[in-house]
């Protein structure tokens, strides 16, 4: 693990009607998240990947959302900015052809200057996955992103030679990769949440995403993958996340969360306890946030942030409360 602090932020390329009211930002209010993010010392930023509103999102039907794909709105957003690192948070896999999907990977990552970062998932929901793949209803999510995922590999970070390759699900033979991406390996970034997800960090993976709650468990648990593929803790870049909302006061910091769509999301449509969410994510004021942050250095070690989501449900909300977690409690964590 790296000892440099890094931050990071999420952008709302698809967060509407979820995590955020419908209508929320456009094209340039997004562009708008990530020059501020830039200009206020955040390492990366992360979209989110969402393609169909299934009934799995209980999401308003008054509310359609505008949902923009990650790699294109990042290949945009590496035009209107210099240094901050663009994240894919996360790249739903089994809804992609890997081929165009490396192809893409590799292309975006030259244009940007090598700021890509390719984060990887299963995506959120079943049903989505149902209606957009619906000739693979019947597929296994996790062995189609296991194919996936090596063919990737062997395309944007293996041996510069042919891939061939014959699964269940992916079948390519003799397929080329130029250019290589600019960097090498291009970074593969996975959530670790349980030992199928650990199994691939530990064969693929570049980073581990884990919930701040918790960190040092899902550390734990993933040693003996790393272990059995000759590979330690320390070549990975861990991210700890979690949910963002600061105030002046710890009540004033609840109620806003709860008030938000994002509160909502967790307690009403996941049905989570509000107390447990309170002491797991960063909700409180910039000191309390800060020390959940210093707590997380000094029982894991990590020192790279991602705030997961930012809990406000207007973009003048959103950009207050990303100043105020960049001006307010970056400066006082310490590695």
């Amino acid at each position: 693990m790296n000892a440099r602090l890094r931050f990071d932020v999420e952008i709302p390329t698809c967060r509407e009607g979820v995590f955020v009211p419908a209508p929320f930002g456009g094209a340039e209010d997004i562009a708008e998240t990530v020059i501020r993010a830039e200009e206020w010392g955040f390492d990366a930023v992360w979209a989110t990947d969402f393609l169909n509103p299934t009934p799995s999102f209980g999401m308003p039907e008054e509310e359609p959302p505008r949902w923009y794909e990650p790699l294109i709105s990042l290949a945009a957003l590496a035009g209107r900015t210099e240094r901050i690192k663009l994240g894919t948070g996360v790249v739903m896999l089994p809804f992609r052809n890997p081929v165009i999907l490396a192809k893409q990977a590799a292309t975006l990552d030259h244009f940007s200057g090598g700021r890509l970062l390719l984060g990887l998932g299963l995506g959120a929901f079943r049903d989505e996955f149902e209606s957009v793949r619906a000739g693979r209803r019947r597929a296994h999510r996790g062995r189609m992103m296991d194919e996936h995922l090596e063919v990737l590999h062997h395309l944007l970070n293996g041996a510069d030679e042919p891939v061939s390759f014959a699964g269940d699900y992916v079948k390519v033979k003799d397929v080329r990769m130029h250019p290589r991406p600019r960097q090498q390996p291009l970074p593969f970034y996975l959530p670790g949440r349980n030992d199928a997800a650990h199994a691939r960090i530990a064969r693929y993976g570049h980073g581990l995403m884990v919930p701040g709650a918790g960190a040092a468990a899902h550390l734990q648990a993933m040693l003996p993958h790393l272990e059995a593929n000759g590979r330690s803790l320390e070549e990975l870049d861990v991210i700890a996340e979690g949910d963002m909302r600061l105030a002046s006061s710890r009540e004033a910091a609840v109620a806003g969360y709860f008030g938000s769509r994002m509160g909502h999301q967790r307690t009403k449509v996941r049905g989570l306890p509000a107390d447990r969410l309170v002491e797991e994510h960063w909700i409180g004021t910039p000191e309390e946030v800060a020390e959940k942050l210093n707590r997380i250095v000094r029982e894991t070690g990590i020192t790279h942030f991602n705030v997961l989501h930012v809990a406000a449900d207007s973009m003048t909300e959103r950009l207050e409360q990303m100043q105020r977690f960049a001006e307010e409690v970056m400066p006082q964590v310490c590695a």
